[in-house]
């Protein structure tokens, strides 16, 4: 058992590609969500070799530059991969990778793990049910307990017709409420409601989208806002056929606003030749709701586990 080295690259892809068929990854993923991962210690990145052979690995954070709006979560690690090759599986490799995982986060003073909720570098939002049960089982067996089930979502959206929710746009209109595309001069704007209203991650996640736009990586159209006498009180957004996330302020929901956002941008999605579009991750039933009145269907159930340390 040993920490990652630069030479292992090949080796850990390969390995991963074959130990988690449904969530493989290249080279360019694996560098920038985990080697290019501000947090990543590559002693943390715990590598189990037999004779010159990796065989399995497991992917150890904790928080060593403050996430915006959480800080560094002091009480808290996270393993956001964790794999045995099929070949050395009841071998007991898993269980010392995990049991020297438990040691790095118990001497760094956690109190508990999650798998898999980190952010911004998440691969899936946690271990799926129904493609790795094997996984799972383990797990529970060493004490995990699950504590969210969230799901990823799919739908068509080249049927997907915008003019059956113009009426409710409309609606909107005459109370005073716009829903249209972001303007370039309306970042500042965004991101103060952003910053006020909305979680940490996604903060990040649409700055980072904004300046990959501003270096002409994008179109201000991915952005879908709705405003309120021209504050801004909702937005949407999406990146390639990924879908959201889409938020609406507190006070201003239960108006059809959220459903609104939703269908203007699937609509700008549509326009740009996108024929699909995916949520990986939510886990509020009253979006599931919403996102099932589009044509929306659950491919993929995930389990959040959690370990309380002593």
């Amino acid at each position: 058992m040993r920490g990652y080295r630069s030479s292992d690259e090949f080796q850990i892809l390969k390995v991963w590609n074959e130990s988690l068929p449904y969530d493989p990854i290249d080279f360019r993923i694996f560098r920038r969500k985990v080697l290019l991962d501000p947090n990543f210690d590559p002693n943390w990145f715990l590598v189990a070799e037999v004779d010159g052979q990796i065989v399995g690995f497991c992917l150890c954070l904790i928080r060593r530059v403050p996430m915006e709006k959480i800080g560094t979560e002091p009480e808290r690690g996270w393993i956001t991969a964790f794999a045995v090759h099929p070949k050395w599986r009841r071998k007991g490799v898993g269980t010392a990778i995990l049991e020297r995982a438990m040691e790095l986060f118990c001497n760094a003073n956690r109190t508990e793990v999650l798998i898999s909720p980190y952010t911004p570098n998440y691969f899936v939002p946690g271990v799926d049910e129904r493609n790795y049960t094997e996984g799972l089982d383990f797990l529970l067996k060493r004490d995990f307990e699950i504590v969210a089930r969230p799901i990823s979502m799919d739908a068509n959206i080249v049927l997907f017709d915008y003019l059956t929710y113009a009426e409710r746009e409309q609606k909107l209109k005459e109370q005073g409420i716009e829903i249209r595309n972001l303007q370039p001069q309306e970042i500042p704007d965004l991101m103060e409601f952003l910053k006020a209203n909305m979680p940490g991650d996604w903060v990040r996640h649409a700055r980072d989208l904004l300046m990959d736009i501003t270096k002409g990586l994008g179109d201000y159209d991915q952005f879908v806002i709705a405003l309120n006498k021209g504050e801004i009180v909702g937005y949407c957004q999406f990146e390639g056929e990924h879908f959201g996330p889409y938020g609406v302020r507190r006070d201003m929901q239960g108006r059809g606003i959220g459903t609104v956002l939703m269908a203007k941008c699937l609509e700008t999605m549509k326009r740009k030749g996108h024929h699909n579009a995916w949520v990986l991750w939510t886990s509020d039933e009253t979006a599931q709701k919403v996102y099932s009145r589009f044509g929306f269907k659950e491919t993929r159930r995930f389990a959040i586990l959690r370990k309380q340390l002593d």
